[in-house]
């Protein structure tokens, strides 16, 4: 019935120790509950104890788990977030004017390891969405700043053919005067 397990009680102290390491990292939790029932280790519990331990490690291991994901999302670690997605859409389709497809083509140049991820219908008609989902939050950052700099030097470059172009007419209006 509990595989690997001798008896359901050998399971239950399992759990508990997991479920413990789960929230804290450590026995503290379960340490500091047996503290407060007056009892020094796990095998003194009862089964009926033992199990109401579990259901709530399990109910306050799901609350962290929750939190912890919340956080995650929240500081950018793990997966690409949603205002990573939407830079990486605005810089690119909005600000430089590029198409889906070369924007495919970009994160894929700044990212290879992704390529091995998809299939290859999906890298011949250039999924822009899929490859943004398979993207870790730090391969969404360098694209980002990669993006930005190509803004940045897509810029100045337009301000020196501006002035060029400037001096260039003021050059010409001067010659023509002469």
């Amino acid at each position: 019935m509990y595989r690997g397990f001798k008896t359901y009680r050998h399971f239950l102290n399992y759990k508990l120790h997991a479920l413990s390491a789960i929230i804290c990292g450590d026995d503290y939790v379960i340490d500091g509950e047996l503290a407060a029932r007056g009892l020094s280790s796990v095998k003194e519990l009862s089964n009926p104890e033992a199990k109401e331990l579990v259901e709530k490690f399990t109910a306050t291991a799901k609350r962290v788990s929750n939190n912890v994901d919340g956080l995650k999302a929240a500081i950018g670690e793990g997966k690409i977030t949603d205002r990573q997605r939407a830079a990486i859409i605005k810089v690119g389709k909005y600000i430089l004017n590029w198409s889906n497809e070369s924007i495919f083509s970009y994160i894929l140049d700044t990212c290879p390891a992704h390529r091995k991820r998809l299939s290859l219908w999906e890298v011949r008609n250039s999924k822009l969405n899929k490859l943004l989902g398979l993207l870790s939050s730090k391969d969404a950052d360098a694209v980002i700043k990669r993006l930005d700099q190509i803004q940045k030097r897509d810029a100045e470059n337009a301000e020196r053919e501006k002035t060029n172009a400037e001096s260039e007419a003021e050059i010409a209006n001067s010659a023509s005067g002469c």
